[in-house]
């Protein structure tokens, strides 16, 4: 997926960002590790097409959804 991001971001960006929330909207908290690394290919994506704007908007949305689940917490907020 990674050599996607410089012909397709927005592929990438779909692909990645629907694969991370189903594994943090089922509380998976063993499988968060595998939503961040999505979420770091969606977020690559987001800034090789520019769109950082996009990806902190995201990226906020989605610590107000899960702002309850601290592990997850703790390794978004890494992502920076």
């Amino acid at each position: 997926m990674d050599a996607a991001i410089a012909v397709n971001p927005d592929w990438v960006i779909g692909n990645s960002c629907r694969r991370a929330e189903s594994i943090m909207d089922a509380g998976k908290a063993k499988y968060y590790d595998e939503a961040i690394s999505w979420l770091e290919k969606a977020r690559n994506a987001y800034i090789a097409s520019e769109r950082q704007r996009e990806w902190s908007d995201y990226r906020t949305k989605l610590i107000t959804v899960h702002s309850r689940k601290r592990k997850l917490i703790g390794l978004m907020k890494s992502l920076g």
